[in-house]
């Protein structure tokens, strides 16, 4: 397998899950479709997704929204009653 493909992550991650049993981990591979009997498909021959990094950065995670922007409280107007 190309070093760094997806064949090759996955396959290591069905190695580990099924030890000894070749036929469960390159069925999958043929079944997803990263291989094609015993040849690498070009789905299979692109470089592995990297795990994407964190994405709202800084020490309090719920005091920031989606987007990373800190969060403002809204001001409420008093009651004039």
């Amino acid at each position: 397998m190309p070093k760094g493909s997806a064949v090759e992550k996955v396959e290591k991650k069905l190695k580990k899950e099924y030890p000894g049993n070749d036929r469960a981990v390159y069925g999958t591979l043929n079944k997803i479709g990263l291989m094609k009997g015993s040849k690498t498909t070009a789905k299979g021959a692109k470089p592995a997704a990297k795990k994407p990094g964190p994405t709202n950065v800084g020490a309090n995670p719920a005091a920031r929204s989606p987007i990373g922007k800190p969060i403002r409280k809204r001001r409420l107007p008093a009651n004039s009653a």
